[in-house]
């Protein structure tokens, strides 16, 4: 308790004001209202009355995260993500498309193109990256000639990367195929040391 700043700012505090944030429990934070029960027992010992709150503040700390962990099983089984130890590591087809869409359908094509790897499809493998490169040169090709803009762009990139989480993502592994989560964060570092040149070279090209 020593650690919770309310406990010297509440010190001046009535019991009555005290009791006031405990009766009112949801307009205050936790740290506060652990801060008047702290202080109101030092004053006054325990009491049915602060047991009665501590009792109720358990129970809604309970409630949160049987809620909590409810919502992350239903957004697991939503994306087919399991905690099996023997299911395949694999980036999900949010990372797909988050990828697609901020750089181009071929960098989300080389993520799906990785996930087949792990599940032995090489057929699918061939066919992504025949997709990646056509479907990423045809953007280029017309983001250029018809010069339109960048929100155009992300249109074409977003609607490749569902081509590649709908239709190759399930007709290769299936829909509810289950997998396990895997880190975006080292193909987002690799990504951005891509991009950086290609984009330098486009600004001072011109």
């Amino acid at each position: 308790m020593s650690e919770n700043r309310f406990i010297k700012k509440f010190q001046h505090k009535t019991d009555s004001e005290l009791e006031y944030i405990l009766e009112n429990k949801k307009s205050y934070n936790e740290q506060a209202i652990a801060a008047s029960i702290h202080i109101l027992r030092e004053r006054n010992g325990k009491s049915p009355e602060l047991e009665s709150v501590e009792s109720e503040i358990k129970i809604e700390k309970e409630k949160k995260e049987i809620a909590r962990e409810k919502t992350i099983e239903e957004h697991k089984k939503k994306n087919n993500i399991t905690d099996d130890p023997n299911a395949p590591e694999l980036y999900s087809k949010k990372v797909i498309m988050v990828f697609s869409g901020l750089f181009s359908t071929i960098f989300g094509a080389v993520l799906l193109m990785y996930n087949m790897k792990q599940t032995d499809n090489q057929t699918g493998r061939i066919q992504v990256l025949i997709f990646g490169i056509l479907y990423t040169i045809i953007t280029l090709v017309v983001v250029n000639l018809l010069n339109i803009g960048g929100n155009i762009a992300l249109i074409f990139n977003i609607a490749g990367g569902g081509i590649l989480t709908e239709y190759f993502w399930n007709k290769f592994m299936g829909k509810e195929f289950q997998h396990r989560k895997r880190s975006w964060i080292k193909p987002a570092i690799i990504s951005v040391l891509i991009a950086i040149p290609l984009i330098l070279a486009a600004i001072y090209g011109q």
